[in-house]
This record gives C-alpha cells, sequence and structure tokens, in this order.
C-alpha cells in the first residue's frame, strides 16, 4: 500500500493572514525558523505561500534581461508589496492528506519548494504541512515491510501470480527479484508496479520471460 502524505505530514503548521504586514511576516520566519508560510484567508483557505525569498526581493536589483516580462511584473510587485496577499505566489502548490507520497516528492521536485501546504479536500481548509526530510521518511521502512508488500500485494494479489516461483530479497531498500514469466509485458510490468513500493531506491532485475508478445527488439539485438 503506498505510503499517503497522512503518514508522514506535521499537523503544528504556523500560517499568515492574506492581511499580514511585512514586518509581521517577517518576524514570525525569524521566531519560527521558517522559510515559508502558507497564507491563509478568513475561513483557513490556503490562497497563496510566503517566502523568505518574496521578503529578500526588496533587497535585490530588479531582474535582468533574461528575466522574462511575466516574472519582473510578479518581482516588482513583491519587491513593493507590504502584505501577504501581495507578497505571496498564487495559487499555492498544494496537496490532500491522501495524496502519495511519491506525488508530492515530484510536486516538491518540479516547482523547487521544500514544503507543502496540506489542505482538506473539500473546503481548502489548512490541515497540515508536509517537507522534503517529512518525505524521506519513506525510505526507512524496514526491509520485512518492503518484502511483504512485493511478494504480497504485487506479485500475488495484482499480478495473481505465485509467490513462490520467485526469490525476492530485500537490503536496505535494494530489492533483487529473481523468477520466470509467461510474457515479457508482465516482467516490465512487474518491474515498474515494485519500482514504485514506497521504500524501493533500486531494483535489481533478474524477471526471465518465455515470449516476447511486445514486438520490441531487445537492446542488446539491436
Amino acid at each position: 500500500m503506498s505510503v499517503c502524505v497522512a503518514q508522514v505530514m506535521s499537523d503544528h503548521v504556523i500560517a499568515v493572514r492574506e492581511h499580514a504586514t511585512f514586518a509581521e511576516i517577517a518576524a514570525v520566519m525569524n521566531r519560527c525558523r521558517v522559510a515559508s508560510l502558507p497564507v491563509i484567508d478568513t475561513g483557513n483557505r490556503v490562497i497563496g505561500v510566503v517566502t523568505e525569498d518574496d521578503l529578500l526581493l526588496r533587497e535585490t536589483p530588479p531582474g535582468g534581461a533574461l528575466t522574462g516580462p511575466r516574472r519582473r511584473r510578479a518581482e516588482h510587485r513583491k519587491r513593493t508589496a507590504l502584505t501577504a496577499d501581495r507578497l505571496m505566489t498564487a495559487p499555492a502548490v498544494t496537496v490532500t492528506p491522501d495524496t502519495p507520497v511519491r506525488r508530492a516528492a515530484r510536486l516538491m521536485h518540479r516547482h523547487r519548494i521544500h514544503h507543502l501546504p496540506v489542505v482538506d479536500p473539500a473546503t481548502g481548509r489548512l490541515r497540515g504541512i508536509v517537507s522534503r526530510s517529512d518525505l524521506l521518511t519513506v525510505y526507512e521502512r524496514h526491509d520485512e515491510d518492503i518484502h511483504r508488500e512485493i511478494t504480497r500485494d504485487v506479485i500475488e494479489e495484482t499480478f495473481a501470480l505465485e509467490p513462490g516461483d520467485f526469490t525476492v530479497a530485500v537490503a536496505q531498500g535494494t530489492v533483487t527479484v529473481h523468477g520466470t514469466v509467461r510474457h515479457r509485458s508482465t516482467a516490465e510490468a512487474l518491474l515498474r508496479a515494485i519500482e514504485a513500493v514506497d521504500g524501493v531506491i533500486e531494483v535489481r532485475d533478474h524477471v526471465r520471460y518465455r515470449w516476447d508478445d511486445t514486438g520490441v527488439i531487445p537492446r542488446a539485438y539491436l
């Protein structure tokens, strides 16, 4: 079963209201030692995020020629802003408690951010916060748990294969799997499913197949 954000997030989250002043935001960040803050409206709904970088724009020169017009306009607005609703980036990139950890990690990487507000999917209200370090806890799973999920949930339940036909070894997140299946498509799908198991860092694939049903010439024969 995939680990979701609710299992790793913190429900102790510091936020600011949309009309919080520049000085109030800076004071909260300094006092609480945080680099970003969700901005919420009167209904506790997340409407944006303000970061240290947003505040520091006031101390930096305007972007050069390589900066696009849209970004220059946004930076100019933030450079002269006095309240959170003008400083923040909106809409905020958020997740819900049920979001898989892997999807949350991809969002952080894509948007180059270190924290994600966690919101109620129905109301948009702030529920918590998840950080990059929180997401890394998924790789602290015990090898026994990973082995159990691969053999029971993936091999037996998802693919309806006999676990006894495979040898699965897990050592510090590295999975080595031996076995034989009928079709190449099954072998490839099985590999992808094992790679998607939370806590798996690497898969050493020794699964063989009897028939190639994909019509793709293996790289070794090109």
